[in-house]
């Protein structure tokens, strides 16, 4: 009586396949791995034993210890001295430019006993004026609480800013005709963005001489990299902290060679006998 033939097998299903090659080839990289960690084993206890590698590599090593040490808190405090600097340099930059246009116009007003004619020569010369190449970065032109002219807000001029308020209530343009009224100097406020944002910033102002005017330049109190202002990057890459990379790496460098000077001496003492 003849017998049926065998049904043929169906393959398995396609995620059983590829469960099947991943299998494999984890086993094939576990094997690899271990392998290579054999061979790199093998290596360091022929050739990373001598002597000579470790009178190389303890000069290297505590080289690098000692610099991690003592450059690691050292790299932050230059980064906080960078910022001291840069906030002296915003501050001085905008103390010299609206102490000498207010100079200026101090006598350019005494050229001109029309009140009219004196606002209109003094916008025009308020207008182009900015503290740096940046177009924001504007100097304003008041009278009392009252905004004569912006550059950048042209439906600013006449309004009342008397009893404007900063994110904290503090009625920061009040203060500001104050400083400048007794002589001049900085006024800080926080203005609220909007979204529950906020900046801090720092304005100085400063008089016009025989005028009941006045002038001012703000910048935002915090001082940081790209746009001015923003409290950004915790750590940056100030000069100081790429010569600690740089020494780092050098010293990174030098365990490079202890290993090589062991490797060397080994094979040498190997030839010798």
């Amino acid at each position: 009586m003849p017998q049926p033939s065998p049904t043929p097998s169906s393959p398995p299903p396609f995620p059983e396949q590829l469960l099947e090659a991943a299998r494999r080839m984890a086993a094939r990289a576990g094997a690899m791995f271990l392998a290579t960690c054999g061979v790199l084993g093998r290596f360091l206890a022929r050739h990373v034993s001598g002597r000579a590698f470790f009178r190389a590599l303890l000069p290297a090593a505590a080289g690098m210890f000692l610099a991690q040490c003592t450059m690691a808190p050292l790299s932050a405090v230059t980064a906080a001295r960078e910022q001291t600097l840069l906030a002296e340099a915003r501050d001085s930059r905008l103390a010299a430019t609206v102490t000498a246009l207010a100079q200026a116009l101090g006598e350019l007003a005494a050229t001109q006993p029309d009140e009219n004619a004196r606002r209109e020569l003094l916008v025009r010369a308020v207008d182009p004026v900015r503290t740096s190449a940046a177009h924001w970065d504007y100097v304003f032109l008041s009278r009392g609480t009252v905004n004569v002219h912006t550059p950048t807000l042209p439906d600013a001029g006449g309004v009342d800013f008397g009893t404007a308020t900063d994110a904290h209530g503090v009625r920061f343009v009040q203060r500001m005709m104050d400083t400048a009224r007794a002589g001049g100097g900085f006024t800080g406020w926080t203005a609220d963005l909007g979204e529950g944002r906020s900046e801090t910033r720092r304005a100085y102002t400063l008089a016009v001489p025989g005028t009941d005017y006045w002038l001012g330049a703000w910048a935002p109190a915090t001082v940081g990299p790209g746009t001015p202002g923003h409290p950004e990057q915790a750590e940056r890459a100030t000069p100081r902290a790429l010569e600690f990379h740089a020494l780092r790496l050098g010293w990174l460098a030098a365990l490079g060679v202890a290993l090589l000077v062991g490797v060397l001496a080994r094979r040498r003492e190997a030839a010798q006998r």
